[in-house]
């Protein structure tokens, strides 16, 4: 493949790529909004307010990325007082992940990866440099920005055995590719090696911006006021954070035949869209539960909760006694696992890890983690768990943890410095 292939590839699956939009729309009504800057297209007001402003571009697809980059958003807006930064997405749950009221920071989409597309979005917001977080991509994206003199740097990378196998399916015209960044800064030595079997150019170990993210006194405050919404107090409280397609299933059964006094399920499924769907598949198990969005005052809280708003998955994990990771339990790589550890959670992580491998590795040397290798064992793996009634983790292991794995933040930055 070359980008001549690629660029009629693109503009011929344009029509279904608005069709799949109009598909999620049914479970999502927010991916109805701003066509527009999904083809380049901006509002004239951001013109007026960004003319002659230094901008910073930082694309982050959805919450996952969004959060990860939220530490370097906040270093790089008190380094560079006068710069304003744009934050571009792919969904609306990234568009509207919380980044704090700063007047300094604008929220667009990224438009599809189409030339005239891309050339749009280029000279309306004419960023400085733009950073690309984890493993976004775009080929023409990259090809434009080279053209247009704008320096991309690949931010807290990643490229699992998964994804590098697909990668090497198209070797000449990945490495291709990523020769137009200026610079890839993997999160682990296991992602700059994959990515050393694709591309030749500079690539740095930097860690994992992840470990940066601050807990804020407000969001404990909220975890607070939500113990007490939810009528919560000597109960042993299982969240199941994050969850997948078919995962809730299996934890289901799992707490269905756990029979422990006093145990509260708090389930979270990782996207809105699905919110319905495992509602009516707690209901089809004949569980007494409650509806995060609709919850009644009553004397005793029901046997299960279901997560279905958004923005309050660290409240929960604040809350709980023992934490499930989801996307670790069917084969999704897992969710991100520094969450609940920094808050010092005893957190259970299925055999499914490749997002997340080094990070799942390091823990398991500190002792921080829960591995489970056999979707069958989990119901023991909680009992054995609740019977040692450890709330935290080792207080001093987890303080080593994460003092040697932070600081990847202000590391970024000061790349970022070379290029403004």
């Amino acid at each position: 493949m070359n980008i001549f292939t690629y660029q009629i590839l693109s503009l011929l699956l344009l029509p279904f790529a608005f069709f799949r939009l109009l598909l999620r729309a049914f479970k999502q009504r927010q991916y109805l909004y701003y066509w527009g800057e999904r083809l380049g297209f901006y509002p004239k007001y951001l013109k007026n307010i960004l003319k002659d402003k230094k901008i910073i571009w930082i694309h982050c697809v959805s919450v996952g990325e969004t959060n990860a980059a939220l530490p370097l958003i906040k270093i790089l807006l008190k380094q560079y007082p006068n710069h304003h930064i744009l934050v571009s997405h792919s969904t609306p749950t990234g568009r509207e992940t919380n980044l704090g009221e700063f007047e300094r920071i604008h929220r667009c989409y990224l438009p599809f990866d189409i030339k005239i597309c891309m050339n749009l979005f280029i000279d309306f917001f004419q960023p400085s440099v733009g950073l690309i977080f984890e493993t976004e991509i775009w080929p023409m994206m990259l090809y434009q920005c080279k053209s247009k003199g704008v320096p991309l740097l690949l931010m807290n990378a990643r490229l699992s055995n998964k994804s590098l196998g697909k990668y090497l399916l198209f070797r000449n015209f990945t490495s291709n590719i990523l020769g137009k960044f200026e610079k890839i800064c993997a999160q682990s030595e296991a992602d700059r090696k994959n990515f050393k079997k694709l591309t030749r150019i500079n690539i740095d170990v930097i860690g994992n911006t992840k470990f940066d993210f601050p807990t804020s006194k407000k969001k404990l405050s909220l975890s607070k006021a939500l113990k007490k919404e939810l009528n919560i107090s000597n109960q042993i409280l299982l969240v199941a954070g994050s969850t997948r397609k078919g995962e809730e299933r299996v934890i289901l059964d799992c707490f269905k035949n756990l029979k422990i006094k006093n145990l509260i399920l708090i389930l979270v499924p990782r996207h809105p869209q699905r919110f319905e769907e495992v509602e009516n598949l707690i209901a089809s198990k004949n569980f007494s539960f409650a509806k995060r969005s609709n919850l009644k005052k009553s004397n005793q809280p029901p046997s299960i909760i279901l997560g279905d708003t958004m923005g309050e998955l660290r409240s929960y994990y604040e809350l709980s006694d023992l934490v499930i990771l989801g996307g670790s339990i069917k084969n999704y790589g897992a969710q991100n696992p520094i969450e609940p550890l920094s808050l010092g959670k005893p957190t259970i992580i299925g055999p499914s890890i490749y997002n997340f491998q080094d990070v799942v590795q390091k823990a398991e040397k500190h002792n921080l983690i829960y591995r489970l290798h056999n979707v069958k064992d989990l119901d023991l793996l909680i009992k054995k768990i609740i019977a040692l009634k450890q709330k935290a983790i080792n207080r001093q292991n987890l303080k080593d943890f994460l003092k040697k794995e932070s600081g990847a933040s202000q590391r970024l930055a000061d790349i970022v410095n070379q290029y403004l």
